[in-house]
């Protein structure tokens, strides 16, 4: 084996200043598993997906689902602890989910006029939500009984 082929898939580089791990998973691989499975999934469920070859550690996708999170490419479903992508609104406000808490499908909500109701609420009451994700747990229509 060749020492430079092992420097270039074990690199470390500088980033800001601090010391960073080299991406060790393509984003687009992830993303692409997330949106073949159709329904959230946790860290370990992507680790399943991803395809054949040598597998990322966990946490190697847990710094992958972090970045994605942070660049609105995917969100993080606290309730299911597993993680959607995301289905392409662009995200200048607080996101809402509807999550079914029998089947765990998750649909995204855009509803401005909620958006608009909870920017009201907090220039009212003066609170600073520290995440801006909000998760309505319930039945889908599939799964409520008729």
């Amino acid at each position: 084996q060749n020492i430079s082929s092992d420097l270039n898939v074990c690199y470390m580089f500088l980033l800001e200043g601090r010391m960073a791990r080299a991406r060790t998973i393509d984003d687009d691989v992830l993303i692409k598993a997330m949106k073949r499975a159709d329904q959230p999934l946790s860290a370990y469920d992507l680790l399943d997906l991803l395809p054949e070859g040598p597998k990322p550690k966990p946490p190697a996708i847990y710094r992958a689902l972090d970045r994605l999170s942070t660049e609105g490419r995917v969100h993080g479903i606290v309730s299911l602890t597993a993680f959607i992508p995301c289905d392409g609104h662009q995200h200048a406000h607080e996101t809402v989910f509807a999550v079914c808490s029998d089947c765990n499908q998750v649909q995204e909500i855009e509803d401005h006029q909620l958006c608009t109701l909870l920017g009201e609420w907090k220039k009212k009451t003066g609170f600073m939500p520290s995440q801006k994700t909000f998760e309505i747990l319930g039945q889908c229509a599939e799964c409520r009984p008729a």
